[in-house]
């Protein structure tokens, strides 16, 4: 990783020229928060102008999550450029309340806060790059995220260092890097205590338990380790996604707000590759599809092969996906479910052992007790799943969610409310009532089927009987 000035002046440039960042003539937008990352990248960028020959300018958002804090990392931003003659722009933005408006997870409205904010002013201005100050090591924290969400091939690319307008010159940088620059530079940054916390974010934990921990078990560096992984993705989708683009460009009628595929040719592709056909899709109508995840391409699979003519699904990002005689049709700005086009509440009774139909989720659910266990049946989020069935309180329901649902999910002291694993693992609002969920008679949740187990019924070295469930599509339970 970089030295001093120097060495990160040196991996910045490699960086840009390796991923075409940047040419002569550009105007820069990057984004400061006042953390060390953020200052770092302003301060290279800034000692590069001449080299690149670009020109600079800063962005900055007050988030208004932090009270005082946050008004005084605002401050910091506006003194720093004006010290180094920069221009600025602010703006402030109540993302608490544009988490509880979409639906959204305070760190995933932040996200969405801070890209409308750069997205705007780019426009407005006419930047011609939006420059992140995200890191290698955010880049393999956003790895391990995808890993641990279900990641496709794209995922496990982590962050990439271009998309659209926006450019990370500090991608191959450590964070310790831009520490250690800031303060050979007296750079001053802005400390977030937030991103001390491991008990708040997903991306924290990683950080501060999971990444310490491997490093403990392993003589190799796991971030050296986990780059290489990424740098094998990469290196995998550069000559893969001309190959996609040739199979998009084939079936694909792209409009202004539409994308319309053939039915018949998307159905008779290969799994992988109709998952990045579809990606490549999303990708042209919303210009990425970060927010699509394994459960929506599951969902959208199925609508293609099984779909009748007229169905349609709400995927995020406002889009719609619709089923014709011939076409396969998404939609950019689709209309969002209305409130009573929800699901009313449904429940069944699930016999130890037996199996019942759920047709709400176009599934039968199965229970089935076991003398002993097997490694086929591990996997604590697919199906099937197999539990202490000491554990369990019989008689069991497969029902679906109720508001103040909570589960305390596998590896976790702590419980979760539905609402806010639905919003984690993406699943659409239109979605979130066919989810089966599996529990007893005291009404905790066993397995929230396709998502989580229940901690309480982990398997131990002390079971002596197992419960296995399952989960199958109507029409395979049926053949």
């Amino acid at each position: 990783m970089a030295s001093g000035a120097g060495g990160m002046r040196q991996q910045v440039l490699e960086a840009v020229d390796r991923y075409r960042m940047l040419q002569a003539g550009d105007k820069v937008l990057v984004a400061v928060s006042g953390g060390p990352d953020s200052v770092a990248l302003l301060h290279v960028l800034r000692s590069l102008t001449r080299e690149l020959g670009v020109e600079l300018a800063a962005a900055h958002l007050n988030h208004e999550l932090r009270g005082e804090q946050s008004d005084q990392d605002e401050a910091y931003v506006r003194e720093l450029c004006a010290n180094w003659d920069l221009p600025c722009f602010v703006a402030r933005e109540d993302v608490a309340a544009w988490a509880k408006r979409e639906g959204l997870s305070l760190e995933e409205a932040g996200r969405e806060a801070r890209y409308h904010l750069l997205t705007g002013l780019a426009a407005e201005h006419s930047f011609d790059r939006v420059a992140l100050g995200h890191t290698a090591s955010d880049r393999v924290e956003t790895l391990l995220i995808n890993i641990l969400r279900g990641s496709g091939l794209h995922g496990l690319r982590g962050i990439p260092p271009v998309r659209g307008i926006f450019i990370r010159p500090l991608i191959t940088t450590s964070r310790q890097d831009t520490v250690e620059y800031c303060c050979a530079n007296s750079l001053l940054a802005r400390c977030d205590e937030s991103n001390l916390d491991p008990s708040d974010f997903l991306r924290n934990k990683i950080r501060l338990k999971l990444l310490p921990l491997l490093a403990e078990e392993y003589t190799e560096d796991p971030q050296q380790v986990l780059l290489r992984l990424i740098q094998a993705a990469e290196e995998e989708l550069d000559w893969t996604e001309p190959l996609v683009e040739e199979a998009f460009i084939e079936i694909a009628e792209v409009g202004h707000d539409r994308v319309r595929l053939n039915r018949a040719k998307l159905a008779e592709m290969p799994a992988g590759l109709l998952h990045r056909v579809l990606r490549r899709a999303l990708v042209e109508l919303s210009g990425a599809a970060t927010d699509v995840g394994t459960v929506h391409y599951d969902e959208l699979r199925k609508l293609i092969q099984r779909g009748q003519t007229g169905a349609k699904l709400h995927l995020p990002g406002r889009l719609l996906a619709t089923i014709g005689y011939t076409d396969f049709e998404l939609v950019a700005s689709g209309e969002l479910p209305t409130r009573n086009e929800a699901a009313a509440e449904w429940s069944y009774e699930l016999p130890m052992p037996g199996m019942v139909q759920v047709p709400e989720s176009e599934m039968t659910v199965a229970a089935q007790l076991l003398a002993e266990s097997s490694a086929e049946f591990g996997d604590a989020v697919g199906s099937p799943v197999v539990v202490d069935a000491d554990a369990v309180d019989p008689p069991l329901q497969v029902r679906n969610w109720r508001p103040g649902d909570a589960i305390q999910p596998l590896g976790m002291s702590g419980h979760k409310k539905l609402q806010d694993l639905f919003v984690d693992e993406k699943v659409p609002r239109r979605q979130r009532s066919a989810v089966a969920l599996v529990v007893d008679s005291r009404n905790r949740i066993i397995w929230a089927v396709g998502l989580r187990v229940g901690e309480p019924f982990r398997v131990t070295q002390d079971t002596s009987t197992f419960l296995r469930l399952s989960a199958t599509p109507v029409e395979e339970s049926c053949r």
